[in-house]
């Protein structure tokens, strides 16, 4: 499967994305972009980004750069760097990823505002699980 029918099928298939208004926006070798739009539904009391919506876009960034070598990746361990909250406009996560070995690859992610802000900065080591599947 190349990159743009590996994008098309998270776009169009992975429903938790989906539910939580994140989009796959870029696929390269290594690398991944996943993005959104900040709703009420993503904020918490205090009127800003919640937490988990960082690390939720964050671990799907990672996964989708590690899944650019056509295998399949889940989520071994994980760290996570709250620098700055945001409350409107558009998020967007990008990984890359740093090393690949032949079970486990370890990936980057930082989350900026529209503006270039760095909010959120994150790694992740993904665990290969086996080869890509066609369909979620």
């Amino acid at each position: 499967m190349n990159l743009q029918e590996q994008m098309d099928l998270v776009n169009g298939e992975n429903h938790f994305m989906l539910y939580n208004g994140m989009r796959l926006t870029h696929l390269d070798a290594d690398a991944a972009t996943v993005e959104m739009d900040i709703v009420q539904d993503s904020q918490n009391l205090l009127g800003v980004v919640h937490g988990g919506v960082y690390f939720t876009m964050a671990d799907c960034a990672a996964a989708a750069a590690a899944r650019t070598d056509g295998r399949s990746y889940v989520t071994a361990d994980s760290d996570i760097h709250f620098l700055r909250g945001s409350a409107e406009g558009r998020l967007s996560a990008r990984a890359q990823v740093r090393r690949r070995g032949r079970r486990a690859c370890r990936v980057v992610v930082s989350i900026t505002s529209e503006e270039g802000l760095l909010l959120c900065d994150a790694g992740f080591t993904m665990y290969c699980t086996g080869p890509f599947p066609s369909k979620l």
